[in-house]
């Protein structure tokens, strides 16, 4: 009896209440060839999940969706591990559809400036598949989005948490030469997945571009092995009349333009044959290598 007074009392789970910062190329943005949009339309995406302190699957613990990081604390309990994953998609409030502060795809979730405790719900900040104002939805959205991930995070030995950021997302620019006439519809198109169309009209300027993102391109892998789609650009004539006229594979790398020149080549000697050149070059986002694609 005397052994069983002297021994220690069961010690209660601890609350810590956690800072959290972003960190890598979240910060960069201003450096780069890119408008950054206004902070507070900036939308931040989180799901935290846990696990027992040295078990091996984690499962939901919090998520929640911000517009205002300067103070934003997750509330961890002592003898768990956490890993943190989260989003940022640039002007989402702008971006996306939804009503009040409810956002539509990719969140599903109201904007409540807050963490959602749940062990039974969790939010995939990876997925990309979003419904865009426009009212249309796209695999391949016009968007500029961040993504992080850290795991293996004790409460009880951690003061801040600091999310690193990688840019997941890709510029396309399109500058076209001998428009004449019409319109050129242009698209990027991933099996029966499509990104909004951007156009470009004869007598107007003769250059678009935009940033996308898809799925995967979080991924350190996708800084060398890139995304594979298809660049389709349909000439609408003046009659209405459409013509597909680039229907080529392309592999775009994350955090990098890729400019393409397409070439309308016509002059009195032409049979009917339209020949159009894409020249391919990546800029910062880096320099790359050029290649000359030679269409029919």
């Amino acid at each position: 009896m005397e052994e069983l007074d002297n021994e220690s009392p069961v010690q209660e789970a601890k609350e810590y209440l956690v800072p959290i910062k972003m960190a890598g190329e979240i910060l960069e943005i201003e450096e780069g060839p890119l408008t950054k949009a206004a902070t507070n339309n900036d939308l931040y995406w989180f799901q935290i999940n846990s696990k027992k302190a040295g078990g091996t699957h984690y499962s939901p613990f919090a998520y929640g969706l911000f517009d205002d990081i300067s103070d934003v604390k997750v509330k961890l309990i002592s003898g768990a591990e956490y890993e943190f994953n989260c989003a940022m998609m640039r002007d989402g409030k702008n971006k996306i559809e939804g009503y009040d502060n409810y956002y539509y795809a990719p969140f599903y979730m109201d904007k409540d400036n807050k963490f959602v405790y749940s062990i039974s719900e969790s939010k995939s900040v990876y997925n990309t598949w979003s419904d865009l104002r426009n009212g249309d939805s796209y695999a391949i959205p016009n968007i500029d989005r961040y993504c992080g991930k850290i795991e293996g995070i004790s409460p009880s030995t951690t003061t801040s948490i600091s999310i690193n950021m990688k840019r997941s997302a890709f510029g396309l620019k399109c500058i076209a030469e001998g428009l004449t006439e019409g319109e050129l519809k242009i698209r990027l198109v991933y099996g029966s997945c499509f990104s909004p169309a951007m156009s470009i009209k004869a007598g107007g300027e003769l250059f678009v571009e935009d940033i996308f993102t898809s799925d995967g391109l979080w991924d350190d892998s996708f800084d060398i092995i890139g995304y594979l789609c298809t660049l389709e650009v349909i000439h609408i004539h003046s009659d209405k009349t459409e013509e597909i006229i680039v229907n080529e594979s392309m592999t775009f790398k994350r955090n990098k333009k890729t400019i393409v020149t397409i070439k309308i080549n016509k002059d009195a000697n032409d049979t009917g044959t339209k020949g159009v050149d894409i020249v391919l070059d990546d800029t910062p986002m880096t320099d790359g290598d050029s290649v000359i694609i030679d269409g029919k």
